[in-house]
């Protein structure tokens, strides 16, 4: 008996016709779809992300600290917008989930996603508290300058802050994470 020595054979045996040329077709068409232009970048903005108007702004080093950073879309690295703050939480990754009502001229920055915080822009300052969750305790741990103060429900405030869309809450806009801010002038 003698026993086939080429993998055309053993692939055959198995009931799949080996053709070489309909493989390495599919094998281009597969690696050419995992990367390029075409590949699903959640770090890249879809073109004209940023409404006109919005002012840009320099990023702070608080980007490194963003628990599970690939739930957010980037749209933006930094933009500045201005409005009152309507309520603030806790979050078990050591962020605070601040609620912006935003002033007129910033609301184009707000997707549908939205409604379901009132319509109000959502802003995490990161690692403002201790963690509990234990996945974020080291990311929170190795912050050396997380904002020394977050603004307080009543304030009427700029925010500069990564424009970007939670991918796991309704694709709402955030500035995640806030950079910096003050009290906004009359």
């Amino acid at each position: 008996m003698t026993l086939p020595t080429d993998n055309a054979h053993r692939v055959a045996s198995r009931g799949w016709p080996f053709r070489p040329s309909v493989f390495f077709l599919v094998l281009i068409v597969g690696i050419g779809s995992c990367g390029g232009p075409a590949a699903d970048d959640r770090t890249s903005a879809p073109s004209g992300a940023v409404p006109a108007g919005i002012e840009a702004c320099t990023p702070t080093d608080q980007g490194r600290y963003v628990y599970r950073p690939a739930r957010l879309q980037t749209l933006a690295q930094c933009i500045r917008v201005i409005g009152t703050v309507m309520g603030s939480s806790t979050e078990a990754d050591g962020d605070i989930h601040i609620n912006v009502r935003l002033d007129d001229a910033y609301r184009g920055v707000l997707t549908p996603g939205n409604e379901f915080e009132d319509g109000d822009l959502i802003v995490e300052p990161v690692c403002q508290v201790a963690p509990p969750q234990a996945d974020a305790i080291r990311i929170c741990a190795s912050d050396p300058a997380p904002l020394e103060r977050v603004p307080r429900v009543g304030d009427h405030v700029w925010l500069e802050g990564r424009y970007v869309l939670d991918l796991q809450h309704h694709a709402w806009a955030e500035l995640h994470p806030l950079y910096r801010w003050d009290v906004a002038g009359p």
